[in-house]
């Protein structure tokens, strides 16, 4: 007995053919997905292995031989009495503004990234009121790189904010404008002394007062001590953070002591770029996309994260 075949009907068929092209497209899709989940991945692992390369550089300092400060020692009127940071000026400060503490280096490469991407937007919450903006100037790739670069780069922005205070932050941003592409290469005294002042603005007796600070560099101790003061777990007068890095725990050293050479020893910060808000640490992480553009575009959208960081207490 024999068993007759059904021919296929049109529908059929086109049902069939609609099941395998919706087949091949999730295939591809997924074939897609796993291309660009593999591309992000490379992407993130090559900034956490850039930054980890680049933290080792921090935590291998050399000795650098530097002058010791001499003459007229000053400091800058935004400094702190502790010499730890210096205070982006304002005219406003709004009741519970949050304390943002910058730790960065002048040579420092992923400082300039965040710097390019967030100085104007943290600058106009500081200069709202909604935030106090204090600047921790570190200096210690000098002794990576081998070069006064970072230590002379704090003395002349401190220079500007004991000469005319209004123009600081200008001059801060044009020194990270114009770090040179290739690490190590440093600043210039030219650039410092007369083309980034030139620049921001500061002529008269406030240049003059400047470039006699920068001359005798007049702030230098002050400059050394923000440094040495950042690495200890120095209890801080200026609540709400305890300490002077501007966090609620200090740091450990690690297992190594690559940092300070006492291993499991309590610490300030060691490297930069590091953030804190009301003594909540977040980093260069949570504020840069893996293509280097920065996740909060507008001051608004970054008052918003930092008041949800500062919760986390």
């Amino acid at each position: 007995m024999s068993t007759k075949k059904t021919k296929p009907t049109k529908a059929s068929l086109n049902r069939r053919e609609a099941l395998r092209a919706q087949k091949a497209a999730e295939a591809r899709r997924h074939k897609r997905n796993r291309i660009v989940g593999g591309i992000v991945g490379v992407v993130v692992l090559a900034l956490v292995v850039s930054l980890v390369a680049w933290l080792i550089i921090r935590n291998q300092p050399q000795p650098v031989n530097k002058p010791s400060p001499s003459g007229n020692q000053v400091v800058p009127p935004d400094g702190d009495s502790q010499h730890a940071w210096i205070t982006i000026p304002s005219t406003t400060t709004k009741a519970g503004a949050l304390i943002v503490d910058i730790h960065f280096d002048y040579q420092c490469p992923y400082c300039a990234k965040t710097e390019d991407a967030y100085a104007v937007n943290f600058e106009t919450l500081n200069s709202q009121g909604d935030i106090i903006l204090r600047n921790h100037t570190r200096t210690f790739l000098d002794g990576g790189l081998q070069n006064d670069a970072s230590e002379r780069a704090a003395v002349a922005a401190a220079c500007v904010d004991y000469a005319d205070n209004t123009k600081y932050a200008a001059y801060h941003n044009l020194v990270f404008a114009n770090q040179p592409a290739k690490e190590g290469t440093g600043y210039t005294d030219d650039q410092l002394r007369n083309q980034f002042t030139s620049a921001v603005g500061l002529t008269g007796d406030a240049l003059t007062t400047f470039q006699g600070c920068y001359d005798q560099q007049q702030t230098l101790q002050f400059v050394r001590d923000v440094e040495d003061n950042n690495l200890q777990p120095v209890a801080n007068a200026s609540p709400p953070n305890n300490y002077l890095f501007g966090g609620n725990k200090p740091n450990a050293d690690d297992a190594a002591g690559q940092c300070t050479g006492t291993a499991n020893a309590p610490i300030g910060v060691c490297g930069t770029p590091d953030f804190y808000v009301n003594g909540v640490e977040f980093s260069m992480g949570n504020l840069m996309n893996s293509d280097w553009t920065p996740q909060y575009k507008t001051a608004s959208q970054l008052l918003t994260f930092l008041q949800t960081i500062a919760t986390q207490q």
